[in-house]
């Protein structure tokens, strides 16, 4: 992984006490986050920050060479879900607890642990039940601030942001767990075990954060 990648601070702290989206952008370039990242974690359009940049004298910002990241997966409400799964089915398979998303003073989102910069696989667990499982190609830390903020632009990310908060306000935890698989071979070939291990559990456990149209 790309070493100048793994240093970054999180988006949320650089973003901390700009109030217009050109210092957001200019501040989150100037900290190594390119033109793609900064538009997803601002839910602005990539030629607003493109322009922003240029006017500001900044040529670089590129995506860097890895594997675009998507939209969290949902699944179709049919068939039903199937029985609840306990969060011990994966920490026992080597998941680890990373802490728990909390409500600030102003009631947005917080996560109170800092997530790490790597790829992987991650769930949210509410009264010890698995009910949301999802994948980031890039950086569980910037997946993490996309949850926070919640953007329109993004709606599965914005659903899951007022899933939290909602469960939060209800006064229930809700716990993050997080895997960073190292990828495989077959005959040679790549495998991506972390989008393999995604696709698997959503299948087995089907959480119901994860069905299209939950509330």
């Amino acid at each position: 992984m790309n070493k100048h990648m793994d240093s970054r601070p999180p988006a949320s702290e650089i973003t901390k006490g700009l109030t217009t989206k050109s210092d957001k952008i200019r501040a989150l370039a100037q900290a190594g986050y390119d033109r793609t990242e900064i538009s997803q974690l601002l839910g602005i359009r990539y030629q607003h920050v493109r322009n922003v940049l240029l006017q500001s004298g900044f040529t670089g910002g590129l995506r860097r060479n890895a594997e675009a990241e998507r939209e969290p997966v949902e699944v179709d409400a049919t068939p039903a879900p199937r029985e609840d799964t306990s969060w011990t089915v994966l920490t026992e398979a080597g998941f680890q607890y990373l802490g728990d998303w909390t409500l600030d003073p102003e009631s947005a989102i917080r996560l109170e642990s800092k997530a790490p910069s790597a790829p992987g696989v991650y769930s949210f667990v509410v009264d010890g039940i698995v009910v949301y499982v999802g994948l980031t190609l890039n950086s569980l830390r910037t997946r993490f601030d996309q949850y926070r903020y919640g953007h329109e632009g993004q709606k599965t990310s914005a659903r899951i942001n007022d899933r939290i908060a909602q469960t939060l306000q209800a006064g229930k935890p809700v716990k993050v767990l997080i895997a960073t698989p190292e990828p495989m071979e077959w005959q040679t070939l790549p495998v991506n075990t972390a989008a393999g291990l995604e696709a698997g559990l959503i299948e087995m456990i089907r959480p119901s954060w994860n069905i299209k149209g939950a509330q």
